[in-house]
Parts: structure tokens; C-alpha cells; sequence
């Protein structure tokens, strides 16, 4: 006697669940990347305004700003954290 098998073909429906961790790595690369870049903007944006501070030393040749190339050099710094942290949003707070 010969037993009858049934052949079910596989469906698509597979594939896509092999895809999701792979899907779930690249959405958290990608919000991993995306919290980084704020963090980096953040810090940029804070440091833009604390810097202008160090100007007061830097006029009167104080704490190693004794030639004008550190005072370059600073310009130079607060000048780029400026432009890095200028799209800078600091998370609003929301209240039921």
C-alpha cells in the first residue's frame, strides 16, 4: 500500500520574517546615528556659548594663550561649533 503525500509549497510569507532582524538592525542603526548627531549638536551648540568666555584670557595672554595662534585656534573652534550646533533643538517638554 502506498502512502499518499501532500506537497505544500512554501510561501512568501517566510522570507520576510528571515528580514526583520535585519530590518530591526537598520532601524536602530539608524536611530542610534540619529541620537548621536543630536548629541554632537548639542554639545556644539553649548559650547558655542561658553566659549566666548575664554576670550577674556585669551586678550590678556593667560592660560597658554600666550601667542596669536591659540587665539586663531579658538576663534577657529568657537567658529565651527557654531555652525555644527546651530540646528541645535532642545527637546520641548509637553504637559498632560
Amino acid at each position: 500500500m502506498r502512502l499518499m503525500t501532500t506537497v505544500i509549497p512554501m510561501s512568501n510569507n517566510t522570507f520576510p520574517s528571515l528580514r526583520a532582524p535585519i530590518r530591526i538592525g537598520t532601524s536602530l542603526s539608524i536611530a542610534c546615528w540619529n541620537k548621536a548627531i543630536a548629541a554632537v549638536r548639542a554639545v556644539a551648540f553649548w559650547a558655542a556659548i561658553a566659549l566666548p568666555i575664554a576670550y577674556v584670557p585669551a586678550a590678556y595672554g593667560a592660560m597658554g594663550f600666550e601667542n596669536a595662534w591659540s587665539a586663531l585656534a579658538l576663534i577657529a573652534v568657537h567658529a565651527a561649533c557654531a555652525v555644527i550646533g546651530h540646528e541645535h533643538n532642545a527637546p520641548s517638554r509637553v504637559r498632560p
